[in-house]
Order: C-alpha cells, then sequence, then structure tokens
C-alpha cells in the first residue's frame, strides 16, 4: 500500500493482515463489497452583510461523500471516504454556481476487529469533538468544523465496554502525521497541497502527534444519554522552529427524550478549549449548544448556536457567533429538505444569510 510511507507504520499493517488473514471464516460472502454514499445540494443567498463584497449574493454547490468498504475477512478490512466538494474560495464578488468543485480521498485505511477490540492503519480523521458532524440543522457545524482533525496518516486502537447498568464505553487512541503523500491532491479542480517543508501542525513525518478519547451511550444505564470527552496533542511542523505544539480537550454531552407520543427532543451541548491553535500564538474556546424537534418522525426544527473565542498573544480578543434556525421534512427513502437563516458576526461584520439544503442517501 503506497501510502504508508512508515517502517512503524508498514509493520503495524503486516502485524493486522496477520491477524486478519488467521481469524476463521464464516457463512458471509468473502471478498464483500459495501458502502454509504451522502449527496448534498445547498443554495445560500446572503441577505444582508457588512461587507459589500458578499453582499446580494448567491452560491450553489454540489457535496457528495462515498464511503466504500472492502471486508477480506471476518475481521479484516479495507474502509474509505471519497469527496466532491468545493476546494478553493468562491469569487466574494459574484455569485457562484457549482464553482471550484473537486475530488480528493479524505479516509482510507487497514481495519482489524475482534470483539471489543479494533485498530486501524492509513489516512484518517482522528475523532476529536462531534459537533462538526452534520446533521444539526443546515449551518449547525460550520464553526466548529474549525478544530475537526481530517487526513491524517497514522494508527489507532480501540477498546468498548458495555454493560447493561452502567451503559456502553470506547476508548480510543491514535497517533499520527499530517499527509503529504499524492493522496492529498484532487481531481477537477486543484487544490493546496501539504508540502512536508509547510509549517502546517502535524507536518512531522513521525508520531508525535495523538488524539485520545472516550465516548459512550446509554450512561449510567440511561437510554440515549451520550457524551464524548477527548484530548488532542498536535506537535508543530518541523519547518516552524518558532511555533508551538498545539494542545485542547473537548467535553460532549447530549441527551434524546420523548416529550409526546409524536415528537422528541435532542439536545447537544460541546465546549473545546485549544491551546495554540495549529501551532500559532493563539488559543480557541468554542461552545456549541443545539436542539433538534422531531414531529411524527418526518418533521423537525432545529436551533443551534456557537460561540467562538479567539484570543491571539499580544491582541485583543475576538469574540463570534453563529445562531441559525432552520426547519425540514424527511421524505423517506433517505432524502431530506431543509430550509433555514443564518445570522453571524465574524470579526466585527454581520452577515444574514437563508439558505435550502437537499440531501440524499443511500448504501450499497
Amino acid at each position: 500500500m503506497l501510502f504508508l510511507n512508515s517502517g512503524k507504520l508498514g509493520a503495524l499493517t503486516g502485524a493486522i493482515v496477520s491477524m486478519g488473514l488467521a481469524a476463521p471464516s464464516s457463512a458471509q460472502e468473502i471478498p464483500d463489497i459495501s458502502g454509504d454514499v451522502v449527496m448534498e445540494l445547498q443554495n445560500e443567498y446572503t441577505a444582508k452583510s457588512d461587507d459589500p463584497t458578499t453582499n446580494k449574493h448567491n452560491n450553489l454547490f454540489f457535496r457528495t461523500e462515498v464511503a466504500p468498504t472492502l471486508r477480506l475477512t471476518d475481521n479484516i478490512f479495507i474502509d474509505g471516504v471519497a469527496v466532491w466538494e468545493n476546494i478553493q474560495n468562491r469569487d466574494p464578488d459574484e455569485h457562484n454556481t457549482f464553482d471550484n468543485e473537486g475530488l480528493f480521498i479524505e479516509e482510507i485505511k487497514l481495519n482489524y476487529e475482534n470483539g471489543a477490540w479494533a485498530a486501524w492503519a492509513g489516512k484518517f480523521n482522528p475523532g476529536f469533538g462531534i459537533a462538526w458532524d452534520y446533521g444539526r440543522g443546515i449551518w449547525g457545524e460550520d464553526f466548529a468544523e474549525d478544530y475537526e482533525i481530517t487526513e491524517k496518516i497514522g494508527i489507532g486502537a480501540s477498546y468498548t465496554l458495555g454493560t447493561e447498568t452502567l451503559g456502553t464505553h470506547t476508548l480510543t487512541a491514535s497517533t499520527f502525521f499530517a499527509d503529504t503523500t499524492f493522496l492529498s491532491g484532487s481531481i477537477s479542480t486543484k487544490r493546496d497541497v501539504l508540502d512536508r517543508d509547510d509549517n502546517a501542525v502535524s507536518n512531522t513525518q513521525d508520531f508525535s502527534s495523538f488524539v485520545i478519547s472516550l465516548d459512550g451511550e446509554n450512561l449510567a444505564g440511561i437510554e440515549n444519554l451520550y457524551y464524548k470527552l477527548g484530548y488532542r496533542h498536535q506537535a508543530k511542523g518541523n519547518a516552524n522552529p518558532g511555533g508551538h505544539d498545539e494542545r485542547g480537550y473537548e467535553i460532549t454531552a447530549g441527551y434524546t427524550v420523548p416529550v409526546s407520543p409524536h415528537a422528541n427532543v435532542n439536545a447537544l451541548a460541546e465546549f473545546a478549549d485549544i491551546q495554540n491553535f495549529e501551532a500559532e500564538p493563539n488559543d480557541r474556546r468554542y461552545i456549541t449548544a443545539s436542539l433538534i424537534t422531531t414531529i411524527n418522525e418526518h418533521w423537525n426544527l432545529t436551533a443551534s448556536y456557537t460561540n467562538r473565542n479567539i484570543d491571539t498573544h499580544g491582541i485583543e480578543d475576538t469574540t463570534d457567533h453563529l445562531l441559525q434556525f432552520s426547519g425540514g421534512y424527511d421524505f423517506g427513502q433517505g432524502t431530506t429538505a431543509e430550509i433555514g437563516w443564518r445570522k453571524t458576526a465574524e470579526s466585527g461584520v454581520d452577515t444574514h444569510i437563508a439558505g435550502a439544503l437537499i440531501r440524499h442517501t443511500f448504501s450499497f
């Protein structure tokens, strides 16, 4: 596998393969290919903004994630994620329609699973927080995406413990470095490719960066109560001798409660504190809260808010805000539609956006 450009990584990969091939076979047809596809069509109209270059402008864009899995044995499989999306900044001075979109590989890794244990090696997204994930309104994840960790090469492992009284809990650890291989390239539209000489965080070509997390559901036997705790350490890049290692932690809690025979409410709160964000002299704190009300299993109303505080050393703090409201309908068979409104305040610039999102998901 060409993307495993470390001797340690190759050794672990060989061990995973050996364990998987030694596992007993079952009645499941091997090899087996399956996967999931998420397609999104989104439109945003900037109804009002203090920035004249974006005021009254419209953006229409398309995003797709394809996540295939090739199962080789009962215990070993290869999976990945390919993404089609906008990969360069849109022109702020004009309307944009499917501009600067391209295809790239976000994840591809070799996995081994056996009971409560799992291990993997390759290119993957180390898990830190969950507020950046889609599904909590049209824009609920936008600010939280700042601290999502993606496209790293490394190894990881997890162990899951489940009991009826305490719930199910998974401890996960991974160590990694930034992807500077050909897998960081793109098709159709060229995106900026990370080079070994760039001073990006975790661009070290060694396992000096890591993430540790503990997450669980049905905590203390309470159905639909879930949480996640995480710690991250991303080393400054080899080309950044004056930088500082990034460190941070996050706390997430969520609960889904039925409020009537026809409605339930899903509440989530997440706090993230990151020092020396991206190995630069600035500290960031994020507070995200969201509330999703689902009615008759088809209708949903979502409200979410994120506060982002940026403390740049030697400069006055800035605090940004993102507030969004949206509502939608689930048509069944994987198709949903939403309309909504958002207001952001970033670096003193207020922006109001109206938008719509159609999402279709299916498996193969």
